[in-house]
This record gives structure tokens, sequence and C-alpha cells, in this order.
């Protein structure tokens, strides 16, 4: 475990036990990488100057932090407190693009790359952001462990070794995880 990841879970274990200080020490060590996250899932899905978008990343981060707040879960680690932390973005992104066809009654849906899941979808049709969630939340209730493995490397970006320490399961679980999932993925979105 890097030094960074063991200070945030001695943070998340103060914030757990109410300690003075703690959420503000968080919100220090965590909210560059939560702004990173939203910001890089943004500029993939709509471009690098998120053309036609009302959401900014820090507005995003901003929402997914708060919303972490008021759930008061206990994390038992860093990889924890961010596999909690995707579910709450995929929701507020899920919140967001659904209030947002909603206004224009379906019309203007936005694209998205999966880049993630294969060439094939580098350069070929994207899905729909709901339609994306949709299925993740399908994954999710046939098997956690690779639902929670593909939002860290599709949400989060992170890399077969780092899901492996963060999560705690060796690389070839992982890698294993991640086959699947792409190509599940692959059949439901295609």
């Amino acid at each position: 475990m890097s030094l960074k990841e063991q200070e945030i879970t001695e943070i998340l274990t103060a914030v757990a036990e109410g300690r003075e200080g703690a959420m503000e020490r968080l919100m220090e060590q965590v909210y560059a990488d939560l702004v990173g996250v939203a910001d890089r899932h943004l500029k993939t899905r709509h471009g690098p100057d998120l053309a036609g978008l009302t959401l900014e990343p820090a507005a995003l981060a901003n929402e997914t932090f708060l919303k972490l707040i008021k759930q008061r879960n206990r994390y038992d680690s860093r990889g924890h407190f961010f596999a909690i932390a995707t579910r709450v973005m995929l929701r507020v992104l899920n919140d967001y693009y659904r209030a947002r066809d909603a206004a224009k009654r379906g019309g203007g849906l936005e694209r998205i790359s999966l880049s993630g899941l294969g060439a094939e979808y580098a350069h070929g049709p994207g899905s729909e952001i709901p339609d994306f969630l949709d299925a993740l939340k399908e994954l999710d209730e046939l098997d956690e462990r690779t639902a929670e493995v593909t939002k860290l490397r599709l949400i989060w970006g992170l890399t077969v070794p780092e899901i492996a320490t963060a999560s705690g399961m060796s690389v070839a679980t992982v890698e294993h995880e991640w086959g699947f999932a792409r190509r599940w993925l692959r059949s439901k979105l295609s």
C-alpha cells in the first residue's frame, strides 16, 4: 500500500470516528482525484471543450463528494471509498443526462465511446450514457465483483495492477474479470 493510500485509509477511519477536521482532510486528499476523473470522463464523452455541456468537471466532483458525505458510510480503504464514489458519480451523471434529455424530449442524445472495450468501439458507434449505465447496473446484479472492476477501469481509468491493489484481488483475477466484462458489455451494447 502506497503512502497516499495508507494516509487516505487513515483519514477515512478518522471520518468514520467523527474526529474533528477529518472531513476537511479527506476533501483535500481526494478532491483532485474526483475532479480529475470527472474531467477525464466528460472530455472523453464530449470532447476537450465540453461543447454543449452544462455540467463542469468541478461541479460533478462537488456533487459526488456532497452525496458521499450525506451517505455517512464507513469506508474500509481507499479502494472501497473510490468504488462507492464511482457508484455515486454514475448516479449523478445518470440524473444529469436523464434530466437534460427529458428537457429536450429525447432529442440530441449524446454518444459515448467505451475506449476500454476494444478497437471496434474506438471508431464505431458509441452507446448512449443511460444504456451504458443500465448495462453496468445489470452487470452489478449479475456479478458485483466484475462490475466493480469494470467501473474502476472505465470510470476511474485505473490500470489492471492499480485495480488489483485497490481491491485486494490478484492481477490474474482482475484480468479475468475485465476480460469477461469487456465481452459482456460488447454483447449488451452492440
